[in-house]
């Protein structure tokens, strides 16, 4: 993940930046998912790449599992 830190200029030890940049990067997220929650969440997982590559959550049992946590407590 630091690729991604550096391409949303986020210091990734730094608290207030790196909850800055996650809060940041799944808004973008959201935008390239068209507002779908499922698709952003498992992209931050796993990648834009894969859910696009799969056309939504991958068939990766810690992708799975990490969406499937988040969206309980999101709900």
């Amino acid at each position: 993940m630091p690729g991604t830190a550096a391409e949303l200029g986020v210091n990734p030890y730094d608290m207030k930046s790196n909850v800055e940049g996650g809060t940041k990067y799944l808004s973008e997220l959201l935008g390239t998912f068209g507002g779908d929650v499922r698709k952003a969440v498992a992209a931050y997982n796993a990648g834009a790449s894969a859910v696009k590559a799969y056309g939504g959550v991958p068939p990766y049992a810690e992708t799975q599992d990490y969406v499937n946590r988040v969206l309980d407590i999101y709900r």
